[in-house]
C-alpha cells in the first residue's frame, strides 16, 4: 500500500513540474493578445461615442438660437448661407471666404464681392437646392431663426449636412456673434466687433439721456418689397425686431397694438394712431441700397405718401417725418448704425456734431473691408436747410 502511494505522489508532482514548464514558455503570447485586445476596445468605444472624440479632439460644439446643441468636427471650412443678413455677419467676421454657396440677393446687392460669384443654394425663405448642397458638402448651413426652420432642419438632416441657427434679432447679437465666432474659427473678431458695437450704442444713449421720462414718439414702419405709389402696410407689432432699436431712441411701435408677429394694417389704423414719424423699409433696394447713386425714387416715394389724402393729418406727414431706410438698419448688427440715422432725423439738436454716414462708412471700410457707398436713408434734412426733428 505504501509503494502504491508513493507512486501517487510522484505522478501528482510531475503534472504540477509539467504545468509550471508549460506557464513559463507562453506569458509574452498571453500578455500581446491582452493588450492588443484593450487597443481594439478602446478605439470601438471611441467610435460609438462620437460627441466625447469630437470634443476631445478638438471639435466645436455651441447651442444655437433654437437651443439646439450642434457639434462639427472642426472649424467651418464651408459654409452655405442662407440669408444675405447673414452672409453680412459672416462677412463682418472676415469669413467670406468660407462661402461656399449662397442666397439669390447676395448676387446685386453690391457688397459681398468674394461670395456673389458662388453656386445659389437657395432661399431659406423660397427653398434651398438639396441636390446642390449634397454636392457642395459644406461643413455646416448657417440660417436665421425665422420662416420654415424646422422643415429645413429635418431635410439637412436626412442628407447628413449639419446646421446653425442664429438670430439676428438685435438684443440677441452678442449671442450670434459668439456662435459664428465659434463656429468659424473668428472668437477674437467676433470680440472685437461687439466691443465696437457696445460702444456705439453707449454713445448714444449718453446722447440720448435727456429724453428719459419724456412721452415716447409714435412709428410706424412700412415693409417695402416691390415698388409701390403707396405706404406699404405690411408691418410687425410686439415681436418687431426694430423694437430693440426704438426703445432705446424713446420711440414706441404702434402696430406693436395690434399684431404680435407680422401682418398687414390698413390706412385708417395708421391714420387713428397718427405717428410722428413713418419708416419705409425697403426690403429689395426699391429706392436706397448700396448700388444706388441717385435719391430720386426715395423721393418719389416719400412724396407718394406725403400726397395721400387717406394721411394728410397723420403728425409725420403734416411735419414731413417720413423717411426710406434700408431694411438692413432695422435689425441685425447694423441695427446700432439706423439708430443713429433715425435719432439724427428726430433729435437734431441732441445729435449735433454726429454723421450718421461717417459710422456707416467705418462699418463698411473696417468690418466689411469693402468701400463705401450708396444711399441707405433718406432724407437727411441735416444736410440740408430744414433741420425738421422733434428735439
Amino acid at each position: 500500500m505504501l509503494g502504491i502511494a508513493a507512486l501517487i505522489i510522484i505522478a501528482l508532482l510531475a503534472v504540477g513540474v509539467l504545468k509550471l514548464y508549460l506557464s513559463t514558455q507562453q506569458p509574452q503570447t498571453t500578455q500581446t493578445t491582452a493588450t492588443t485586445t484593450t487597443t481594439s476596445t478602446t478605439t470601438r468605444s471611441s467610435t460609438t461615442s462620437p460627441t466625447t472624440t469630437q470634443e476631445s479632439n478638438g471639435g466645436i460644439t455651441v447651442v444655437d438660437a433654437l437651443g439646439r446643441k450642434v457639434t462639427l468636427p472642426h472649424v467651418a471650412q464651408r459654409v452655405v448661407v442662407t440669408d444675405d443678413e447673414v452672409a453680412e455677419l459672416v462677412q463682418l467676421l472676415g469669413a467670406a471666404d468660407k462661402v461656399v454657396g449662397i442666397e439669390p440677393s447676395i448676387k446685386t446687392r453690391g457688397y459681398f464681392p468674394l461670395m456673389a460669384d458662388k453656386p445659389v443654394t437657395g432661399s431659406q425663405f423660397r427653398g434651398l437646392n438639396y441636390e446642390l448642397l449634397m454636392k457642395l458638402k459644406p461643413d455646416v448651413v448657417i440660417m436665421m431663426d425665422v420662416g420654415p426652420v424646422g422643415k429645413i432642419i429635418d431635410k439637412l438632416n436626412k442628407i447628413g449636412i449639419k446646421c446653425v441657427v442664429i438670430s439676428i434679432d438685435p438684443a440677441k447679437i452678442p449671442q450670434t456673434l459668439k456662435i459664428l465666432g465659434k463656429i468659424l474659427g473668428k472668437e477674437e473678431r467676433a470680440e472685437a466687433a461687439l466691443k465696437w458695437w457696445n460702444q456705439k450704442w453707449a454713445e448714444l444713449e449718453q446722447r440720448l439721456a435727456p429724453l428719459k421720462g419724456k412721452p415716447k414718439l409714435k412709428v410706424f414702419v412700412g415693409m417695402g418689397f416691390a415698388p409701390s405709389k403707396k405706404l406699404p402696410l405690411h408691418t410687425w407689432g410686439q415681436l418687431a425686431k426694430w423694437n430693440y432699436i426704438l426703445d432705446r431712441l424713446n420711440m414706441v411701435n404702434i402696430a406693436a397694438s395690434r399684431l404680435r408677429a407680422h401682418g398687414e394694417v390698413d390706412e385708417e389704423f395708421v391714420a387713428e394712431e397718427n405717428p410722428d414719424i413713418i419708416i419705409i423699409g425697403d426690403w429689395s433696394d426699391n429706392w436706397v441700397g448700396y448700388t444706388k447713386n441717385t435719391t430720386a425714387l426715395a423721393q418719389a416715394m416719400i412724396q407718394n405718401v406725403l400726397n395721400d389724402p387717406a394721411l394728410k393729418d397723420v403728425n409725420a406727414v403734416k411735419e414731413h417725418h417720413v423717411y426710406v431706410m434700408h431694411y438692413v438698419m432695422l435689425g441685425s448688427f447694423r441695427s446700432v448704425i439706423g439708430a443713429y440715422y433715425l435719432a439724427k432725423a428726430a433729435y437734431p439738436n441732441l445729435m449735433k456734431g454726429i454723421d450718421p454716414d461717417q459710422i456707416q462708412k467705418e462699418y463698411f471700410e473696417k468690418w466689411l473691408g469693402v468701400p463705401y457707398k450708396g444711399i441707405w436713408f433718406y432724407p437727411e434734412p441735416w444736410k440740408s436747410s430744414s433741420t425738421g426733428g422733434q428735439a
